[in-house]
């Protein structure tokens, strides 16, 4: 699937293949991919929606929110956005259930010290942070996902992976191996609130970029704090609320169980682009084409 933005309007919406190939189901402009770490990007909007209304602090620490969640080494929730927090890699406890199972692991686990307070890219933090959410809020994650980014974004495709009534556009993701397509089940979704249990169409994810860059999502001041690519005392690196600003273009990437989603944007155009048939080994595939069609064909700078 792609779908283009040019100037705010939406110029293209293609779908190609089959989001289900065992039962010859094509895909369409309705198929949901599983999003992968480009949740992260749906999350941060949550998190700055509720700093803005002053319901969580980007600089408290964690156990504010999580009690007793690290009492060692100090963790606010900026280092959780940042991926700064130290915490060991996700590695989640195969019979501890859900968000609250997926904390406790992440909770015994504990901190990498060398890894403390310095970038290491991790699910945990923003799994972390989708239960910060919900204990902010005192709502499960889900009622926010559809409070403040599906109703606010009037999005139709996009559902965390429990929708029933969504369940028949989720495309199934697949390894090809020498053109032998080989289905791979999605496990322990559970656990991944925050970080990548939401399934979206590239219309949806694309709608909702539009949104966030022309100021439906957050007030004027934080679009345009979240979309500067500099001021390296807020953000450190390239990397803030779960997308990447550059100098002038921004990214959104997740990968997860063989589907693939990725998109950029800048000032002009926006594109998303999806593909469940990911070759094995993995060579990036879906983000080569969408450089090509970014650089060679809209005439897009990567910088």
């Amino acid at each position: 699937n792609i779908t283009v933005y040019k100037d705010n309007k939406l110029v293209m919406s293609n779908s190609y293949g089959y989001r289900d190939f065992e039962n010859g189901i094509k895909n369409d402009s309705k198929s949901m991919y599983l999003i992968g770490s480009a949740n992260k990007f749906i999350t941060g909007l949550m998190l700055r929606q509720l700093e803005e209304k002053g319901i969580i602090n980007l600089n408290d620490n964690v156990n504010k929110y999580i009690p007793n969640f690290q009492n060692k080494y100090p963790i606010t929730i900026k280092d959780l956005m940042l991926h700064r927090s130290g915490l060991a890699k996700t590695n989640l406890i195969p019979y501890y259930y859900g968000l609250d199972g997926a904390i406790e692991s992440i909770k015994l686990r504990g901190v990498v010290l060398n890894r403390y307070h310095q970038y290491n890219y991790n699910d945990a933090n923003y799994i972390t942070i989708a239960k910060v959410i919900e204990n902010a809020t005192k709502k499960s994650f889900e009622e926010n996902l559809n409070e403040l980014i599906i109703k606010k974004a009037h999005l139709k495709y996009t559902a965390r992976y429990t929708s029933a009534k969504h369940s028949k556009y989720m495309v199934n993701g697949y390894k090809s191996i020498k053109n032998q397509y080989i289905y791979t089940q999605p496990k322990n979704l559970d656990k991944y609130d925050g970080a990548g249990n939401i399934y979206i169409s590239t219309d949806d994810m694309a709608k909702l970029i539009n949104k966030f860059k022309s100021g439906q999502m957050l007030s004027s001041s934080s679009t345009a704090n979240l979309l500067s690519a500099g001021n390296n005392n807020i953000y450190p690196s390239s990397y803030r609320y779960g997308f990447y600003s550059y100098l002038n273009y921004q990214r959104y990437r997740g990968v997860f169980y063989q589907n693939d989603i990725i998109s950029y944007s800048n000032n002009r155009y926006i594109v998303s682009i999806a593909s469940n048939k990911l070759s094995e080994p993995y060579q990036q595939e879906t983000e080569k084409s969408l450089k090509y069609i970014y650089i060679n064909i809209l005439k897009q700078q990567l910088t």
